[in-house]
Formats: C-alpha cells, structure tokens, sequence
C-alpha cells in the first residue's frame, strides 16, 4: 500500500505532528510543496485554520490533487477553532476524492495561547491516528 504525507505548517505545529505521522506509517513528511504522484492509496494530509479558514495554498494543493488519490485522511493543529476538518474535506469531496471520516486534531501553540503544544501526548495521538487509518485501508 503507497501511502504520503502532505502538509502545511506556518509555525512548526502541524510540521512536529506530520512527521510523528509518517514516521508512524513507514512515509516520509512532505510539504504541500510536492506534489503527490501516481496512484496512492492513502494520502494523511495536515493543515491549520488560519483567521477562520485554510490557506490558499492548501486550497491550490488540493484542487490540483490528482484523482488517483483513493483516500485522505485530514490532520490538523489550530489555536482557537476547533479543527480544519470541515475546511479540508468539504474541497477534497467536492474533487470526488474519499475522505476518511477518522481525523486528527491537537491545539497548536499561537503567541501567548497553548504553550507547549502540540506536546508528547498530542505526537503519542497522531501515531495512534496514523497506525488506525493506515490499518483500516
């Protein structure tokens, strides 16, 4: 099974997050910067809510995501909503790319708000996220 791990990360949190990810799943973490190629069965994709919604680049990844992606399974970090989730799902659907309803979601710290974060509990989640979507494939 070929499975990739894509992310965004302006201030490192869902950079440490994407990394325990792929480390978990035998994959390297790859920024959105690169570009998924080929059939894969199993894309783990990170980004953040950035002032309510998720950055354009993130948004430019994902309307250029090739169809031969069979699934994605969202991971994200945030401040002060709840996950980006919905964001990033909502935009891989409306592509026809499957979503997997299982997600990862931590506080990220942002100035003065969730110091610490994501921290060895948060990393510990993501592996275990990562091990049950990579297992549920």
């Amino acid at each position: 099974m070929k499975i990739e791990v894509r992310y965004l990360s302006k201030s490192g949190n869902t950079a440490k997050i994407a990394e325990s990810i792929a480390n978990a799943v035998g994959a390297r973490a790859k920024t959105i910067d690169e570009p998924v190629a080929g059939t894969t069965d199993l894309l783990i994709l990170g980004g953040a809510v950035y002032a309510f919604g998720i950055d354009d680049e993130l948004k430019g990844f994902i309307a250029k995501l090739p169809t031969s992606v069979k699934q994605v399974a969202v991971f994200s970090t945030t401040a002060v909503v709840k996950t980006a989730y919905p964001h990033i799902a909502k935009l891989l659907r409306a592509r026809g790319i499957t979503v997997s309803e299982r997600e990862f979601h931590c506080r990220g710290a942002f100035k003065f708000m969730h110091k610490g974060r994501p921290n060895e509990e948060d990393l510990a989640n993501a592996v275990k996220f990562a091990k049950d979507v990579a297992n549920a494939r």
